[in-house]
């Protein structure tokens, strides 16, 4: 469980951040830095040792990058300028998507440690999540049937299954989000959040919905925008449990979750979509996370089993940086 202050303190970054005076309770707020020639940063996973992944940027150019023990790796490519990392294991398997050096095409790529990326999956794909498996899932063009969700394991493709009945195929089809360590995986058909267990997907029952997280237990996160705005936990036995709004704000956005049920996002408030990073604890109750000036805006991606949190703030000149929230 984290335990919520209302201050931070800044750890060295690639350039000073400002930050809040330190507080002796509560979460600190680590700025991760930037990778050389970069302006921006997002973290976007991190696995249970601690080892955060990412994407740092600067225009059209985006390079991914790996913060382990304080510093910045970059991942590389699969030959083009824009590389999107979206997950991470507890081997320190990282994968995600880069474009080839058409810089038009992309593919999702799988990295390992001590090893050459590679690229995997369908000839036009995107990877989303990989576990600790190697299971990775993503998504992926069909010619003759558009989006399609795809498994890749041991250098095999497998199509996800779409939802049985209907005759809209493309409300049926299956885009994983995420997949935890039993292979349970979250994701969404069009508009509907989803949860894909051993061949069959179960919808949330609400059109209107996206899938954030998965933990352990099976339990997604879901942002409801249809017919009214919420955000809740779908358990794995098919029940909810909602996730409060914070004061101020007008809608929230789950985006990952724990073994605990300890979920976090981010909440907007106003037309301005002003962002601040929040955290549920395994009840439902909202905390916000510090930010690195006062005030600043900020959203939290995943969160792990020792309640470590990651995500982007905004810095004093207005960039964005990759933050580790730790307890």
């Amino acid at each position: 469980m984290l335990s919520i202050g209302v201050s931070a303190v800044v750890a060295a970054a690639t350039a000073p951040l400002a930050a809040s005076p330190a507080a002796a309770a509560g979460p600190q707020i680590i700025g991760l830095g930037l990778l050389p020639g970069m302006t921006d940063s997002v973290a976007t996973d991190l696995n249970e040792h601690g080892v955060v992944v990412g994407n740092s940027s600067a225009g059209q150019v985006s390079r991914g990058f790996r913060w382990k023990n304080g510093v910045l790796t970059d991942l590389g490519s699969l030959g083009g300028q824009r590389v999107n990392v979206t997950g991470i294991n507890n081997n320190g398997w990282i994968t995600g998507t880069s474009t080839l050096a058409d810089n038009v095409s992309s593919r999702a790529f799988l990295w390992r440690p001590g090893q050459p990326m590679i690229a995997i999956g369908p000839a036009e794909s995107y990877a989303d999540d990989v576990n600790d498996a190697g299971v990775v899932v993503g998504h992926g063009f069909d010619p003759g049937f558009g989006r399609r969700g795809f498994r890749w394991e041991n250098g095999v493709t497998t199509v996800v299954e779409d939802v049985t009945g209907g005759s809209d195929l493309d409300w049926r089809r299956f885009v994983p989000v995420q997949v935890n360590g039993s292979g349970v995986i979250a994701g969404d058909c069009r508009d509907l959040a989803a949860r894909w267990v051993n061949g069959v997907v179960a919808l949330a029952g609400v059109a209107g919905a996206w899938s954030g997280g998965v933990n352990a237990a099976g339990d997604v996160t879901v942002t409801e925008y249809a017919p009214a705005e919420r955000a809740y936990v779908w358990k794995a036995d098919g029940s909810t449990r909602p996730l409060q709004v914070p004061a101020g704000a007008d809608r929230v956005w789950p985006t990952g979750i724990n073994a605990d049920g300890d979920a976090v996002g981010s909440a907007n408030t106003g037309n301005n979509n002003i962002s601040r990073a929040v955290y549920w604890s395994e009840t439902g109750v909202v905390h916000s996370l510090p930010s690195l000036v006062p005030g600043g805006q900020a959203g939290a991606t995943r969160i792990n089993n020792a309640s470590q949190v990651v995500g982007w703030a905004r810095a004093a000149d207005g960039t964005n940086r990759a933050v580790l929230w730790k307890p």
